[in-house]
Order: C-alpha cells, then sequence, then structure tokens
C-alpha cells in the first residue's frame, strides 16, 4: 500500500513550494526514516500547519512534543523523510491513515514507531 506514496522530501528540507496549494489541503502523510523504518502514519485538515507548525514549529500536545523532540533534541531531523497524498476531505485521510495503519500492523505484528495509535 505505501508504494502510492510517491514523492519523498527530507523532512529538513521540507519547503513550502513542495506542497501544492502551500500545504492548505487534507492529507494522509507517511514518516520515514532514510533506511526505510516506518515512524509514521498520519492524517490532517492541512498538512502545512501538522508539519511545518506541529512538527517542526513544537506547536501542539503531547505527540507533535514528542514528535518534536525526537526530530530535534535526537537529531532525527537529519535521517527523516515525508511523502503525502492529498486528499478531497479530512475524513478520507482519516480512513486512509487507517487503512495504512492496520495494513502495517497485519505485516509486522506492531504499529510504527512513532504511532500511539493502533
Amino acid at each position: 500500500m505505501a508504494e502510492e506514496f510517491e514523492r519523498w522530501v527530507p523532512l529538513r528540507d521540507l519547503a513550502l513550494s513542495h506542497l501544492a496549494r502551500h500545504g492548505d489541503s487534507p492529507a494522509v502523510y507517511y514518516m520515514r526514516d532514510t533506511t526505510g523504518e516506518v515512524l509514521k502514519y498520519g492524517c490532517t485538515r492541512c498538512l502545512r500547519t501538522r508539519i511545518v507548525g506541529n512538527y517542526l514549529g513544537g506547536i501542539g500536545g503531547s505527540t507533535t512534543q514528542r514528535i518534536h523532540h525526537a526530530l530535534f533534541e535526537k537529531g532525527m531531523i537529519d535521517r527523516v523523510e515525508i511523502a503525502w497524498i492529498e486528499t478531497n476531505s479530512e475524513a478520507e485521510a482519516r480512513l486512509k491513515e487507517s487503512e495504512y495503519r492496520r495494513a502495517y500492523k497485519k505485516i509486522h505484528g506492531r504499529r510504527p514507531a512513532w504511532d500511539l495509535m493502533d
């Protein structure tokens, strides 16, 4: 299923120019380590806010803070890549995220490293 994610961008190099409509769209996203390890499947109603504001900017709740800490305090920012699929709605993004998580857990017997939800 993850082959649907076509364009990978190193998170440290992500710019608004990578994002259609400057990221103002719902999307399902996939974060992986440069070794290929899946770190997180997520969804959002605004990709720009989630990635730039939350994960890179550190604004948000406990999950955001945990990922922000891993990126900057543990040096993961140099090893994380991100890809996304824009969707027509947040509901569609949530559905796709759930499908990716279930498929991953079925294959690996566990959730991705940064995912707390099953």
